[in-house]
């Protein structure tokens, strides 16, 4: 039952980054056919649909970033962490997750501080004519849900024995060598 507050959270929990993308994707599309269409077939362009396209390819980066943290898809020098085999390769891998998030906490905060700016001193964007504050909202509510997943990923490790990462599975279990 969707109604149900603990199914709408698992709902949220697997779907928000796609959902969140693809909406915005689809919005960028949108605008972007209407900029060609206004342009060349009317000769008469809209400047505000460079804008929201601009806006919404920023936001489903960011939102996109958060899903591949969920998903363990982020680039990463794998193959070197898994070169070293064992435990080694399981330390490897939770340094660079500890790295990472401490990285995207630090954006956050200073993501944070940046909008704060805008609330001080108001920066209106030329074609929309809105405050900046909204479309650069996403850079701390980005980096926080980034870090948010990680923690999660983490949690969902060490509470449920969900192993993060498939390749190595091995090294973070039992400590067997992970190299093929």
């Amino acid at each position: 039952m969707v109604g149900d507050p603990a199914s709408l959270l698992k709902l949220l929990d697997r779907w928000f980054e796609e959902i969140v993308c693809a909406v915005l994707i689809a919005l960028m599309g949108c605008m972007i056919f209407v900029q060609v269409i206004m342009r060349y077939v009317f000769s008469n362009p809209l400047s505000w649909t460079d804008e929201i396209a601009v806006y919404c390819m920023v936001w489903s980066v960011y939102a996109g970033g958060a899903l591949a943290v969920r998903e363990r898809a982020h680039i990463r020098v794998l193959n070197g962490i898994l070169a070293f085999g064992g435990r080694i390769s399981a330390c490897l891998f939770i340094l660079s997750d500890l790295l990472w998030f401490a990285v995207a906490v630090l954006i956050a905060w200073q993501g944070t501080l940046l909008v704060v700016s805008f609330w001080e001193q108001p920066y209106i964007s030329p074609a929309l004519g809105i405050s900046q504050k909204w479309p650069y909202l996403i850079v701390p509510l980005g980096l926080a849900l980034m870090a948010g997943r990680l923690v999660q990923v983490y949690y969902r490790w060490f509470a449920l024995g969900e192993p993060p990462l498939p390749a190595l599975r091995g090294a973070l279990s039992r400590g067997e060598d992970t190299r093929g």
